[in-house]
């Protein structure tokens, strides 16, 4: 009579529990183990875009090349037989060629064999980039696939924590409950056996209650790896460049960073062979990102000169990131005050580093930095009112805009070089291309290593040189955006030319006769009323066309009353001007308001 204490479960309800937890642990297990999956799909995406961009090179180019060297093939044969472009005689073998009529072997192997060559050099030159106004099913599919790639990770590592805590576990308690059988069978079971498959029944309950079976993790995964096209290409046209370092990592032939960077071979092999720990960095890095990141770690005391926009920041961070993998504390940045708020930005966003902003004459804060490490932020004009122990050690000092310390004498350059000497690391930055300003470069390196300072003195002279660059390498490493984001479109400069109004013309007269240069230079703004302004009356068109393709408009002007003008034509889709006045912090806040817009929006 003792074993009916414990009561029989419902046998419909452990059913249904063992359904659900088997389901559940089988999506968990699908999601944790996609990984390869995931990197086998994006690779057969981007290799088939890059086969579509061929193919669609090819198909431009007309059948005439194959004649450019003048080899003496007839090529209005091939257009007669159909054959209007390369692409079409790639698909042609020899025998096909031969047989097309008035073409003998000697003219068909000339023709394979350069045609050979063009598609070789297509696939070889090609820049891939990525169509966003009208994409093709390859464009569609490659970033359906780098969006899981990016997004998925973390959640896939959910997943893989998800069943270490549950799969096994799970696996037993579900053959324990199965044992429930019917009532008669449960009658006879041993009290111990009573117990176990109630045990086992509650901990599936449980488990069901619990972070296994709330559903908010499989939902999440469920819209990352079967997302809606949406949402992804919303996501590429917000994070591009996200997009494009995802894909050279699948290490793809055509995506792969094979260049020296400008560095001789024997350096820039040893640069790719510097070991980085990037675990406390959030972002990835493109190939070219990681190769400058090596060189700021492996030189010690280096100038960033990248083009803007190729992310001199993100290498900056990363390089302090890597250098607290290994062991190091203390990290500073100098910039000017412009940049301040953004730096105290990009740092957590790209990293796990803590940032302390020490502006002014902030002791608290350049103390709390003092305890607790990582990056402290600063300016340049706070520097010189910086007080530290003695034998206090900065881990890396990276200086932004460095072409602000060009001067020797000034205050801001002493209290910067005044730091250095507590450093063994030191980056330097600047977009400016400083080899042709070849005094400053001079002194700004002797600040790095003055020994490389030292060579220079010889072949400075040499500005444009080759010489001069090879003699640079050890400390300055410089990309300019034509060479490495090969994705990107071909700048486009189209020049609008409008035609004087009779209040435009009277205007740029009475600039002409008095001498008034800037006033020549400001007509159309500078008439009373902007109604009788072409150039206004042009401007409204291209930010009309413009909203119409969902795109914002970014207008610079030398003058602060055009800029006015501007605002006052535009009205409420026109955001605050930026202009000298405007404080630093204000300034971010515009730019971040000018990112939330609508299309339409102007800045």
């Amino acid at each position: 009579m003792a074993s009916e204490k414990l009561q029989r479960p419902d046998p419909s309800y452990v059913s249904n529990l063992i359904q659900f937890a088997q389901s559940t642990d089988a999506r968990f297990l699908s999601y944790a183990g996609s990984e390869s999956a995931h990197w086998q799909a994006a690779m057969q995406a981007a290799n088939a875009l890059f086969e579509h961009r061929v193919q669609l090179a090819l198909a431009e180019m007309d059948v005439e090349q194959v004649n450019k060297g003048k080899q003496g093939i007839r090529v209005s044969l091939l257009h007669d037989a159909g054959i209007h472009n390369i692409y079409q005689a790639s698909q042609l073998s020899f025998r096909q060629i031969c047989d097309i009529d008035g073409l003998g072997e000697q003219s068909a192997w000339k023709i394979v064999e350069t045609v050979k060559q063009i598609v070789q050099n297509t696939r070889d030159t090609i820049r891939i980039r990525i169509k966003v106004d009208a994409p093709h099913k390859t464009d569609d599919d490659l970033i359906r696939s780098l969006y899981v790639l990016i997004h998925g990770k973390s959640l896939r590592e959910q997943c893989q924590r998800i069943c270490q805590i549950h799969h096994a576990p799970l696996q037993q308690e579900i053959r324990t409950a199965r044992e429930i059988s019917g009532s008669i069978g449960w009658f006879f079971k041993s009290q111990a056996k009573k117990q176990q498959i109630l045990s086992a029944v509650n901990s599936l309950s449980a488990r069901a209650a619990g972070e296994f079976g709330n559903g908010v993790l499989l939902q999440q995964c469920d819209q990352v790896f079967f997302p809606l096209p949406s949402m992804y290409w919303k996501d590429f046209q917000d994070n591009a460049p996200a997009y494009y370092a995802q894909l050279e990592t699948l290490g793809l032939h055509w995506a792969k960073d094979n260049t020296k960077h400008g560095l001789p071979a024997q350096l820039a092999d040893a640069v790719n062979a510097q070991p980085l720990d990037l675990q406390y960095l959030k972002a990835t890095l493109r190939n070219y990102q990681t190769f400058g990141v090596k060189y700021i770690v492996h030189q010690k005391k280096t100038l960033l000169g990248d083009d803007m926009g190729l992310g001199k920041t993100i290498q900056a961070i990363a390089a302090m990131s890597a250098l607290k993998a290994a062991g190091k504390t203390h990290f500073m940045v100098v910039c000017p005050a412009s940049v301040l708020i953004n730096w105290c930005r990009e740092i957590p966003r790209h990293s796990t580093l803590e940032v302390t902003k020490v502006h002014g004459n902030d002791e608290d804060a350049l103390l709390h930095w003092r305890e607790n490490g990582d990056v402290c932020v600063t300016t340049f004009e706070s520097i010189s009112r910086f007080k530290l122990p003695e034998r206090f050690p900065i881990s890396m000092i990276v200086t932004d805009e460095a072409h602000y310390v060009k001067n020797p004498d000034t205050h801001r350059t002493k209290a910067l070089l005044g730091l250095l000497k507590r450093t063994d690391y030191t980056l330097f930055m600047s977009g400016t291309p400083l080899e042709n300003r070849v005094e400053e470069m001079c002194f700004l390196v002797s600040c790095l290593q003055p020994d490389t300072a030292k060579s220079l003195e010889s072949v400075k002279y040499l500005s444009t040189a080759e010489q001069f660059r090879q003699q640079l390498s050890p400390v300055y490493l410089r990309r300019t955006r034509d060479d490495v984001l090969q994705e990107l479109p071909d700048l486009i400069e189209k020049e609008q030319w409008c035609t004087l109004t009779p209040q435009e013309q009277a205007s740029y007269y009475d600039a002409t006769m008095s001498e008034n240069f800037m006033a020549m230079r400001q007509v159309s703004w500078n008439v009373s009323d902007l109604s009788h302004s072409s150039k206004a009356a042009r401007l409204l068109e291209l930010c009309n066309q413009a909203k119409e393709q969902n795109r914002k408009v970014i207008v610079f002007s030398f003058f602060r009353n055009t800029l006015r003008q501007v605002a006052q034509l535009l009205g409420e889709r026109c955001m605050e001007p930026i202009t000298g006045s405007v404080s630093p912090q204000r300034r971010q806040e515009i730019i971040d308001e000018f990112g939330k817009a609508d299309s339409g929006a102007v800045l």
